[in-house]
């Protein structure tokens, strides 16, 4: 039988087996935009099922992470609780790794590209950890806010994992002045999923894999960025390290209605 201790060991053997960059590295590096790769076989996503089209912008997490498209944290963790540290993010065997240690430092970055309306999605795998860490995949509004205050009140957490140490109960959060609401799956997040929220003047749609899930008709309104983060809630949930691991990012523009 595998523990989830035995999990978290075999997962710190693999990624310190890569050809890992950290951001210390990387940061400063400029690179060309990469390409946007096509569908893997058997990847189930969103913009494949309902015909997207081609992405505005798409990050690959091939190579290097240009300043110019990323805001990379370096503050304070959520409310206050640990710290956030660039030094937490990897690349590596083409995917970007976020990692949560068991004293707080953890890590998050934000695209610097944002847009009111359109679709965003990205592909994650979990991996079993400290249910004291919450992988979040979000939309906020750019240029933000201070603390965890969203500056107009709209947050869109189109993933969000809530105390659950094996990663099984994906949830979403719709934050409007009008108030909250949320939706709940039950999927095994350690293995590759599609996330994906889609934005339009009428309603917020949220997708897993290319089924909706999620569906409201207060939409939000501010220009929002995606962001990718573990945030620490020490006490609330087991302790330990955490690690999220996104094979890829895309933001499509607008088009038509939602649904």
């Amino acid at each position: 039988m595998v523990t989830r201790s035995h999990m978290r060991v075999a997962v710190l053997s693999m990624v310190a087996a890569l050809t890992v960059s950290t951001l210390s590295s990387a940061q400063g590096q400029v690179a060309s935009a990469a390409p946007c790769a096509p569908a893997a076989s058997g990847e189930t996503s969103a913009a494949q099922a309902l015909g997207w089209g081609a992405p505005a912008w798409c990050a690959e997490f091939e190579d290097y992470l240009d300043e110019s498209d990323w805001v990379f944290y370096d503050s304070a963790g959520h409310a206050g609780n640990g710290r956030r540290s660039p030094q937490q993010l990897y690349l590596g065997n083409g995917a970007l790794y976020l990692h949560g240690r068991e004293d707080g430092t953890t890590t998050g970055l934000a695209a610097r590209h944002d847009q009111a309306y359109g679709r965003w999605e990205t592909r994650v795998r979990l991996y079993p950890g400290a249910g004291s860490y919450h992988p979040v995949a979000l939309l906020w509004p750019k240029d933000g806010g201070g603390n965890v205050r969203s500056s107009t009140g709209e947050e869109v957490d189109f993933l969000e994992v809530i105390d659950d140490p094996e990663r099984r109960r994906p949830n979403f959060f719709l934050h409007t002045p009008q108030g909250q609401e949320q939706a709940h799956a039950d999927i095994d997040m350690t293995t590759w999923h599609t996330y994906a929220v889609e934005i339009t003047p009428a309603a917020v749609v949220g997708y897993i894999d290319g089924k909706e899930w999620f569906r409201s008709g207060n939409a939000t309104r501010s220009s929002m960025s995606v962001c990718l983060q573990l945030d620490w809630f020490p006490g609330q949930g087991s302790a330990g390290e955490a690690w999220m691991e996104v094979d890829w990012l895309r933001i499509y523009p607008a088009s038509g209605t939602a649904g």
